[in-house]
């Protein structure tokens, strides 16, 4: 089906795309505040705005808000990510208008109160105490903050002081400004009508204005080697890279494909080398990903602490390697990893919410969406010949090593 992409009067970016053969509709709202837009002294403001914005608007308290969003049998997840708040919901077509009304409820009149706040402000502080619990979490908490320029290397745990200082006046005015039209994308897919959709979102959000734009990097990323003391009979090890970003569709395809065939299920060469012929570790994985500025190539291996400094050289060498004319990829790993990607492409097709989502990404990183035959098309469009030159000519750089667990390790070459 083709996409509809309309910027209303009030500045929403609107994509909608109708599905056939759904009866379900996805929405998903992202709204220029997020985390990299907190203020440097009030780390964990947006996490703990997701919570607030569950807990009742305009009107409505919090249950009675919980009971319109099951009335109109839609369902609700609000989360922060580093450029947006993304509000989500799915539901039955033809209950799509009500849904709407609710999510603009909640973005446009919050109840950010006392009341509110205390609530939000203690689940944040419980996940951020989770994280003792959860040494994989630290150890890329403290990989993204080093490798990523500020502030688009913060996490949505925020920091003790930051939340518990919070106050509903700092709260509000941040969301009063960061909430606006201008800046925001809207992705809705499934049982819709184009022109509906239109009337629908422009109704809800008449009278809204306002823009924000997306704060500018701050310094320099410290990246190299680091690393995190911990007494526990495990080793978290994260390599991180720089790649091209996500809008370069030609370099980023090709990442994605050499991702998947270091990382693509018990074929893929890391858990080959470093797993099973080794027997090094319990967990090995690679990927890719990016927006419109960055892009990042990401590796960890958990493992323990006698085994660790062969699991670190041995994952380097793979992932240096496979840029090499030795460590070329083969026809095989080839059709695999490109067998693989179409296959996902297919799966999230289906799914009206993953479309939804899907349109709101794209629209951020690529200035436009794109269908599903696009997508897989520029998949199609990849040769063999022309990944290995692709990874043979892009070496890695801009590297961060960081490590999670007794005693430090020796960094490889390049770190």
């Amino acid at each position: 089906m083709l996409i509809t992409t309309e910027l209303l009067p009030s500045g929403i970016t609107l994509l909608v795309e109708p599905m056939s053969g759904v009866r379900s509709a996805a929405i998903v709202l992202a709204v220029p505040a997020g985390l990299a837009s907190e203020p440097d002294d009030r780390a964990g403001l947006a996490g703990v705005a997701s919570e607030v914005l569950m807990r009742g608007a305009g009107g409505l308290e919090s249950r009675q808000l919980a009971d319109a969003f099951d009335h109109a049998g839609s369902t609700r997840h609000i989360s922060a990510a580093a450029r947006s708040m993304l509000l989500r919901g799915t539901t039955v077509g033809d209950r799509l208008d009500e849904a709407i009304a609710l999510f603009a409820q909640t973005i446009r009149e919050p109840r950010i109160t006392d009341d509110t706040l205390a609530p939000a402000r203690s689940l944040s502080l419980q996940a951020l105490d989770s994280l003792s619990d959860d040494p994989r979490e630290r150890a890329s908490i403290e990989a993204r903050r080093r490798h990523l320029p500020a502030p688009y290397n913060r996490s949505s745990y925020g920091d003790r002081a930051g939340i518990e200082q919070l106050t509903t006046d700092e709260l509000a005015r941040w969301w009063g400004g960061r909430a606006v039209p201008g800046g925001t994308i809207i992705g809705v897919a499934g049982a819709v009508e184009i022109g509906r959709v239109i009337e629908q979102i422009s109704s809800a959000f008449e009278g809204w204005a306002g823009s924000a734009s997306d704060p500018e990097p701050s310094n320099d990323a410290p990246r190299g080697a680091g690393h995190v003391a911990d007494d526990s009979n495990q080793v978290q090890i994260l390599a991180l890279f720089d790649a091209r970003p996500e809008a370069d569709e030609h370099a980023s395809i090709r990442e994605k494909l050499a991702a998947s065939v270091l990382s693509g299920g018990m074929s893929g060469r890391l858990f080959t080398e470093v797993r099973e012929k080794r027997g090094l570790c319990y967990a090995v994985s690679a990927g890719y990903r990016g927006d419109d500025r960055f892009g990042t190539v990401s590796a960890y291996v958990g493992t323990t602490p006698e085994r660790a400094q062969e699991s670190l050289d041995v994952l380097t060498a793979e992932l240096r390697r496979i840029r090499s004319p030795e460590g070329a990829v083969t026809a095989d790993e080839f059709e695999r990893a490109r067998t693989g990607m179409r296959a996902n492409i297919v799966f999230h097709g289906e799914s009206t919410a993953a479309r939804a989502g899907a349109l709101v990404a794209d629209q951020r990183v690529r200035g436009r969406a794109r269908t599903l035959d696009e997508m897989t098309a520029a998949i199609d469009a990849v040769t063999l010949e022309s990944l290995n030159e692709y990874l043979a000519s892009t070496p890695l750089g801009g590297a961060t090593l960081q490590t999670l667990g007794p005693k430090e390790l020796t960094p490889p070459a390049g770190y």
